[in-house]
């Protein structure tokens, strides 16, 4: 690795720190600069601005959650894939809450800055969607996986909800008295378990 891409990973990481502590909306080039001792030139060289940053941090969380949400190549069976693919999830929301939250803030700060270039990014959630394809033929092949209908709506519906979910319950205590009534880390596992059971051939 040349100095260039030590320096420019360095940058990632203290902003990804920075990003995790606050906010996306308040953090600001010159709050990365100090933290991590370079000049915001040097950022702004590096990646042509705030928004550039920001995209280069949701990559690396992608690619840091891809190692824990794609390791399921021990599991025996297809559907011990799956359920170590879904659980990984609930896990992370329990380690690191803030990266959904920071997720959440990712998708509001994209919608608001209209047309990004964000194919490298969509390109890393298709492998998420290949593992998960992969182990779901592994499992109808083994007899332990349901078949479904329709596969990439059956992926698309399952992990929307389960990361909506993680998102809103990331953000905070809630915005209503009902949001407080029930123990979040078992919301998550109810809807795991509603999934999982859905895809278990008993």
């Amino acid at each position: 690795m040349s100095i260039k891409e030590a320096k420019k990973n360095f940058i990632v990481d203290e902003a990804i720190g920075l990003f995790l502590e606050r906010s996306v909306s308040v953090v600001t080039i010159r709050d990365v600069a100090r933290r991590s001792g370079v000049g915001e030139a040097t950022i702004y060289r590096y990646f042509s601005g705030r928004t550039g940053l920001i995209v280069a941090c949701a990559l690396r969380l992608q690619t840091q959650a891809e190692e824990r949400f794609l390791g399921a190549a021990d599991a025996v069976s297809g559907y011990e894939q799956l359920a170590c693919f879904y659980r990984a999830y609930l896990d992370t929301f329990l380690e690191k809450p803030e990266l959904y939250r920071f997720l959440s803030e990712f998708d509001a700060f994209c919608i608001s800055q209209g047309a990004l270039d964000l194919e490298e990014y969509a390109d890393h959630l298709d492998r998420f969607k290949e593992a998960f394809a992969d182990a779901y033929a592994q499992g109808v092949s083994d007899g332990t996986v349901r078949p479904v209908a329709d596969l990439e709506l059956f992926y698309y519906a399952t992990t929307h909800a389960i990361l909506s979910l993680c998102k809103k319950l990331a953000v905070g205590d809630g915005i209503l008295r009902q949001d407080r009534l029930t123990d979040k880390a078992m919301e998550l596992r109810t809807l795991l378990d509603l999934i999982l059971s859905s895809l278990k051939k008993t």
